[in-house]
């Protein structure tokens, strides 16, 4: 009987909070078949990670401080044609997170969400599904 063997789901995280990203590194190495390749805590960095790197999915935040993961999503999602983009955020705004689907993220998650709600929605994105977690999705029909 040969042993099936399967590639973990390479990530790129992007957050400019360092403990931010350190909770994601927490959260992720907990779980088995999923694996932080990389950390960028600017814009510059993290396109220069997604080129090198090529995650399968890319956690960026919307709010990069001086920068907006908005306005980088287009560029990370050049440098890294395969990664899928979910966009991490602190963030209620609708306005933000309809941009960010329509710039081709693959969801969109609440930085305050649990550790499983993170996990399901890394899972979703890898396998192509758009994530976007059930209170945000009520705010994003209630604004149209």
């Amino acid at each position: 009987m040969s042993e099936e063997t399967t590639q973990p789901i390479h990530i790129l995280t992007v957050d400019d909070h360092p403990v931010a990203r350190a909770w994601l590194e927490i959260v992720i190495s907990r779980q088995e078949g999923m694996e932080i390749v990389g950390e960028a805590d600017n814009g510059k960095e993290a396109i220069e990670l997604a080129e090198r790197l090529q995650p399968d999915v890319i956690m960026l935040d919307i709010d990069l401080g001086s920068e907006s993961g908005l306005d980088l999503l287009p560029e990370l999602r050049a440098a890294a044609a395969g990664a899928r983009v979910l966009m991490l955020t602190g963030l209620r705004d609708p306005e933000a997170h309809r941009q960010a689907v329509r710039l081709g993220a693959m969801g969109v998650v609440l930085k305050e969400k649990s550790d499983q709600a993170i996990i399901s929605a890394i899972l979703s994105a890898h396998s192509g599904e758009v994530w976007i977690d059930r209170s945000l999705m009520e705010s994003l029909l209630a604004d149209d």
